[in-house]
């Protein structure tokens, strides 16, 4: 039989105080710090959610879009470095879009993203997190992404690749990249962007978290 909490008219101090939520201990401290290193009007947020309606992937997220937002306001940083929706959004700018009081929700869900690569805070999606560090290092390496050094760093990781073994992701992506192949789809020798210092220096801000 399920056991039915009856809800109680009054509450003694010590239990208001178990189930109520702090606003961050340093008060608007990390509100303002993001909307300055973002420059993005988080603040004018009235939680309409059309950001969260518009994400094609917010189902697979355990803070939504309009919360991450919400959550900046009320300084909540440790949950937000720890949950799967800095990891999970595919940055399509959707939510941005979307806005409209034009607040840039992906800008600061990847300014989340870098604060937590740079934290010491476990990543909640482990190998989205390395797929993102990759991805960046791939990039800086040869000004562009070569899909098959991309692949070959990534599976390379310890991690990953017993998971990809484990899942059978592996196998598959495998039996791909031979397709890919065979059509031509898939360069083996990486070509070097000739603006290469410039992509560095932007990479070198983004991780940052200067732009």
């Amino acid at each position: 039989m399920e056991q039915v909490t009856e809800k109680k008219d009054t509450y003694t101090p010590k239990e208001i105080s178990a189930t109520r939520r702090i606003i961050g201990d340093r008060g608007e401290y990390f509100l303002r710090s993001v909307e300055g290193e973002t420059m993005a009007n988080i603040s004018a947020c009235y939680q309409c959610e059309r950001c969260t309606n518009a994400c094609p992937v917010s189902i697979y997220m355990n803070i939504n879009p309009h919360q991450v937002i919400r959550y900046v306001q009320l300084g909540w940083r440790e949950e937000l470095l720890r949950s799967t929706t800095i990891w999970v959004c595919l940055s399509c700018e959707m939510c941005t879009t979307y806005c409209p009081n034009d607040v840039d929700v992906a800008k600061t869900v990847n300014h989340l993203r870098n604060m937590a690569f740079r934290s010491t805070v476990p990543p909640a999606e482990k190998v989205l997190a390395v797929f993102h560090e990759t991805f960046v290092k791939e990039l800086q390496r040869f000004g562009r992404v070569n899909e098959f050094w991309l692949v070959g760093s990534l599976n390379s990781h310890p991690d990953v690749l017993k998971e990809k073994i484990k899942t059978g992701a592996l196998k598959e992506e495998l039996f791909l990249g031979l397709e890919l192949l065979k059509k031509g789809k898939l360069k083996l020798i990486p070509h070097r962007s000739k603006e290469m210092k410039k992509i560095r220096d932007i990479c070198l801000k983004e991780t940052r978290g200067t732009i």
